[in-house]
């Protein structure tokens, strides 16, 4: 039977400490992954939502706009009716 020697003992060791320390740092290594990726799957969602948000806020000034041009056309026909209504019947020729 053999008998383990102090330095068996210390390569033993740092055998055992080196792949605990390998697995440790796979481990972490994974762990940051899945953060990174999440991180980026999120900011890439709220740019998405900012986009969407944005378009949606420019397509309800463009509809108010048009709105406004309604209105201003309702008012023009409003005012040349009041123009041709109260037009002098005489004629200057």
């Amino acid at each position: 039977m053999k008998v383990f020697t102090p330095g068996d003992l210390i390569a033993l060791g740092g055998l055992i400490l080196a792949t605990v320390t390998t697995l440790i740092g796979g481990v972490v290594w994974y762990a940051n992954s899945e953060k990174k990726k999440y991180a980026a799957e999120r900011d890439f969602n709220h740019i998405k939502n900012n986009f969407k948000q944005m378009s949606e806020g420019i397509a309800n000034e463009f509809k108010d706009l048009n709105d406004r041009f309604d209105d201003v056309d309702k008012e023009l026909l409003r005012i040349e009716a009041y123009l041709i209504r109260t037009k002098p019947d005489h004629d200057p020729s």
